[in-house]
């Protein structure tokens, strides 16, 4: 959850507080006595949800873009370029695509993204591939070399 929320806020002090929430939300769900079915799934869908109120209320909706990580002092400078071209492409996406993307980096399965996502099962494979495809031209247009 904090590697999802770092790659949609960026912040480690905002992270570290939308994971205490989702934290908080999940013991009062629990103490409530209501049953997660996909506790895994459930997280990440609150976690997404934390995020965009985070991003919402920092940005207003204008131009919503991926802050860069704080960079660390022994990163190489090419490093640091990818870094950031890969972060402006993903600024680029919509709200659900970044999250698909940022999700299946994570290893989450389709059955899990799909959960956490609200978007159909059968409808993962077909927008996470599209949604690659716009990413990889974006970089192109960024001049960023793929292999």
């Amino acid at each position: 959850m904090y590697r999802v929320a770092k790659k949609m806020v960026g912040d480690g002090d905002d992270v570290s507080d939308i994971v205490q929430e989702v934290f908080i939300c999940l013991f009062d769900k629990l103490k409530n006595g209501d049953v997660i079915h996909n506790p895994k799934s459930w997280l990440y869908r609150v976690t997404s949800n934390k995020c965009v109120n985070h991003i919402r209320r920092q940005k207003r909706f204008q131009n919503i873009e991926f802050r860069q990580d704080n960079i660390i002092e022994d990163e190489s400078l090419e490093k640091q370029e990818a870094k950031s071209i890969i972060n402006f492409a993903l600024s680029k996406l919509r709200y659900k695509e970044r999250m698909i993307v940022v999700l299946y980096s994570e290893g989450l399965s389709y059955r899990e993204i799909s959960d956490a996502t609200g978007i159909k099962f059968s409808s993962i494979g077909k927008t996470l591939s599209r949604t690659l495809e716009k990413l990889e031209k974006e970089l192109i247009n960024q001049k960023y070399e793929l292999y």
